[in-house]
């Protein structure tokens, strides 16, 4: 998204901004809900006594999971507007 009356063309510089409320909620979606996922299936490992391997197999499989959900969750219309970088200005270029 460009900010209104902020002349801009391909190839130009620009700089960009994110909310810093919607930029840790994008970074609890992206990292959050995969390490969630790889403690609590690490937790679940410790819990059945499943040793090494079998952490190491939970844990990897609640990541995975932890990933499917951010994605489905950065699928979303709504979760793709918060967290769409806005054009704030044009950077002067070397010349200028």
């Amino acid at each position: 998204m460009i900010a209104p009356g902020l002349d801009v063309q391909a190839g130009d510089s620009v700089s960009i901004a994110l909310a810093p409320n919607n930029l840790l909620r994008a970074s609890l979606v992206v990292y959050g809900l995969p390490l969630a996922g790889a403690i609590a299936g690490s937790a679940a490992a410790w819990l059945l006594g499943a040793g090494d391997a079998g952490a190491a197999v939970l844990a990897l499989a609640g990541a995975g999971l932890g990933m499917s959900a951010g994605r489905l969750r950065l699928r979303q219309a709504a979760c793709l507007r918060e967290f769409t970088p806005h054009v704030t200005g044009r950077l002067p270029l070397a010349g200028d």
